[in-house]
């Protein structure tokens, strides 16, 4: 009992002494807040981007394989200077090998992408027409608007129906405020009937970099085809290219993450045998994502480092203010260790007030990494995003802890090994 009363006998002086000087307190505190905040500063906007990154590839579907039809850089070569039909990506026997060869497959998709004109009464726009099937919905990760929108359906392509799906950007843009459903749109002169509305962009991977990627219309892919084939003109400075393409993507939706990961090593190879030319590209969004996950603990890794220098040097600070405390206070020490002062009591009392001083920085530091750094963020920059965790909190706290218990030391010990006959002589 009686060595616990002088313990905390010891721990009270250790802390009045930092109240006697104030000012010098405050200082070395303020010096840990902001190595603090600027750790958590760090994660926090690191762990928002990946995220936002990871959450924008998880709507492209992580059980998703897309397949997607690229132009030969040869073809890109000849188109330049000829005027002629150039034939390349992925085919109908392509789905057909896909659909029978890769296991695990719970649906695939087709998609044949142009770009078209559309007219409707108050605008003429240039459009990216998907010709697709009912199941793009869900592969895609399409939200139908409320109320009388719907997607395709099998009915439509049987029938090859001239009806049509548009973004909710796109039918503003067409129909001002009124409402789209059963109004028509003009594709290439051709007439379709609007029977719905997405709410959010669907294309999974790019579209014709000419186009809006908002600015997209969903058709069976039947009547896309019958209305406009398979050829689409490219035309460039002094030439004009036919590019006939069969299957601008194909997506496949797998049964579960394993399956996925099969099915990306098997699909190249599989296609290669059938194609004299790498005219397609293969996208696996769940590789991406990890990616992405591996890459924020890397950017996390070095942030932190770089970070963390600026508490080492806010120790560093403390421990020459320590030092210098130490040489003011020699006389204090002398009289202290000639009252009966053991070493350890020494030791123990500069150790409390530099890990003191570190605690006292580690928890505004916590407080404004918790309660102000999000909102600054949303405030400075919108389109960034700051995720604040409670691990995000804990390991710069528990760094200045580190700190002040590391920048305390050699004070301490040079302070207990004073010669109290020396020190009291010290002026």
């Amino acid at each position: 009992m009686k060595a616990l009363n002088k313990t905390t006998d010891v721990i009270h002086l250790g802390l009045s002494s930092l109240t006697a000087h104030l000012v010098r307190s405050s200082l070395t505190v303020l010096s840990i807040v902001f190595g603090v905040w600027s750790v958590i500063a760090i994660l926090a906007i690191t762990e928002g981007s990946a995220r936002k990154s990871q959450a924008e590839l998880a709507r492209r579907g992580s059980d998703n394989i897309i397949i997607e039809s690229i132009k030969p850089p040869s073809d890109s070569e000849q188109s330049s200077s000829t005027s002629y039909v150039a034939e390349y990506g992925l085919t109908y026997d392509d789905v057909i090998r896909l659909r029978d060869n890769v296991p695990a497959v719970k649906q695939c998709t087709v998609v044949h992408k142009t770009t078209r004109n559309a007219i409707a009464p108050t605008r003429k726009l240039a459009v990216s027409v998907l010709g697709t099937e009912p199941s793009y919905l869900e592969a895609a990760r399409l939200r139908l608007a409320d109320g009388q929108s719907r997607f395709l359906t099998h009915g439509d392509i049987l029938r090859r129906r001239n009806v049509a799906v548009v973004t909710a950007d796109l039918a503003r843009r067409l129909f001002g405020p009124d409402d789209p459903i059963g109004r028509t749109v003009r594709l290439d002169g051709l007439e379709f009937r609007v029977i719905g509305v997405v709410s959010r962009p669907a294309e999974i991977r790019r579209v014709n970099q000419s186009v809006a990627v908002s600015d997209q219309v969903f058709i069976p892919i039947t009547a896309d085809v019958q209305r406009f084939g398979e050829l689409a003109v490219s035309r460039t400075e002094g030439s004009m290219t036919l590019e006939k393409v069969e299957v601008s993507q194909i997506i496949l939706q797998l049964a579960d993450e394993d399956a996925v990961l099969r099915a990306s090593q098997m699909i190249p190879s599989l296609l290669e045998r059938f194609h004299s030319r790498r005219d397609f590209e293969v996208e696996v969004p769940m590789e991406k994502i990890e990616a992405l996950k591996q890459q924020a603990k890397i950017w996390n890794g070095m942030f932190l480092a770089i970070a963390g220098v600026s508490l080492v040097v806010g120790g560093i600070g403390i421990m020459n203010i320590m030092l210098s405390s130490v040489t003011e206070r020699t006389r204090e020490i002398g009289i202290r260790r000639a009252l009966g002062a053991k070493k350890r009591d020494i030791v123990v009392q500069f150790l409390v007030e530099s890990v003191a001083q570190t605690s006292a920085g580690g928890l505004l530091g916590v407080l404004i990494g918790w309660l102000v750094i999000p909102a600054v963020i949303k405030t400075v920059a919108r389109d960034m995003e700051a995720v604040v965790e409670f691990p995000m909190l804990i390991v710069p706290f528990s760094m200045a802890l580190i700190v002040g218990l590391v920048s305390g030391i050699y004070p301490a010990l040079r302070a207990a090994n004073f010669d109290p006959i020396v020190a009291l002589r010290h002026e």
